[in-house]
């Protein structure tokens, strides 16, 4: 037998063992995927389950439970929404789903909590509190639906205008200023800043935004420009401070800080205590907003107001007005 004859021969029951592996696999993936839409169409099947009770009564509730704690997450998330429609009966049920180790289950109650009523109130401070910030801003949109409006609901509200999310925020401070109408507003001065560059970054460390921090040495400069306008060739960090005095008034509901646009990021003192900040890089540039200042000005005094802020291309500074808006809440 020659060589060539010899390597067939050893060759064979190689292929055969070849197609009969690749003929197992076959066999197996065939397996896979029926178990695999076999499992989709139960998931189905408990699905039109769930879409089938009419009710809203304990029964209902009772076995829309059951569909919360369904291993296919389209099954748990439909029951999530259909609990909703059961109402404040179905809330003890509901904060539990609030602990869901679905996102969108959570997502979804929070969601639907609004059109509870003020019963929903206690479950979103629990939503608010979610480490997911889609979770959140959909209990700040649950929030401000909720009717009548409450002092609680506001106080949540504008807590949750300092979230770590910068959507977060926005939407609590919006959503917060929707409970309130301006009634008065108090542009600051233009003139009378005092100014320091920072390049090294030590004005935080050094306080200088203390209420008795002696700015004498610095530089005068206006607001409404970018500090480029007044030759200063410059981009990082550099401190504004100014004091004014303000009326006196009776009891106000909420005080706001307004600023136009700060070029590009902001951090705020009224009176050395820290009131907040804008901070979401160079897009913030030209974007307005705003810090409640209501438990930090004094009216009927002398009112220190200290902004640090940093630029990282271009222009730099507080190149728009600022105001002090005045607040009623809406009856």
């Amino acid at each position: 037998m020659t060589d060539t004859a010899n390597l067939a021969g050893m060759m064979r029951p190689l292929r055969r063992t070849q197609l009969f592996a690749r003929l197992a696999a076959g066999v197996v993936a065939a397996l896979i995927a029926a178990c695999g839409a076999t499992a989709a169409q139960d998931a189905a099947v408990r699905r039109a389950a769930l879409l089938q009770i009419k009710g809203t009564d304990a029964r209902a509730i009772a076995r829309l439970t059951s569909g919360l704690q369904d291993k296919d997450p389209v099954v748990a998330r439909t029951a999530a929404r259909l609990l909703l429609r059961c109402g404040t009966s179905a809330l003890p049920v509901l904060r539990k789903a609030l602990k869901s180790d679905d996102l969108l289950v959570r997502r979804t109650v929070a969601l639907g909590l609004g059109e509870l009523g003020p019963e929903a109130i206690e479950p979103l401070t629990e939503a608010l509190r979610d480490q997911a910030p889609l979770v959140r801003q959909a209990a700040v949109f649950s929030l401000a639906r909720i009717r009548p409006r409450s002092e609680r609901a506001i106080r949540m509200l504008t807590a949750a205008g300092q979230d770590d999310d910068p959507v977060v925020r926005e939407m609590a401070l919006n959503a917060a200023r929707g409970f309130f109408k301006t009634v008065d507003r108090i542009r600051l001065p233009r003139d009378g800043w005092k100014f320091k560059l920072d390049p090294e970054r030590v004005g935080r460390d050094r306080k200088w935004f203390a209420v008795d921090f002696d700015d004498r040495g610095w530089d005068d400069i206006e607001i409404e420009h970018a500090w480029q306008h007044f030759k200063y060739d410059y981009v990082g960090v550099a401190w504004y401070r100014r004091s004014i005095d303000l009326p006196a008034r009776p009891k106000l509901d909420k005080v706001e800080l307004s600023f136009e646009g700060v070029d590009e990021c902001a951090w705020v003192w009224v009176n050395g205590e820290y009131a907040g900040e804008h901070d979401i890089g160079p897009v913030g540039w030209n974007k307005p907003f705003r810090l409640d200042v209501t438990n930090l000005l004094r009216w009927g005094e002398k009112n220190q107001i200290t902004v640090r802020a940093m630029n990282t291309a271009h222009a730099g500074g507080i190149w728009r007005p600022v105001s002090i808006v005045v607040l009623e809440l809406k009856k």
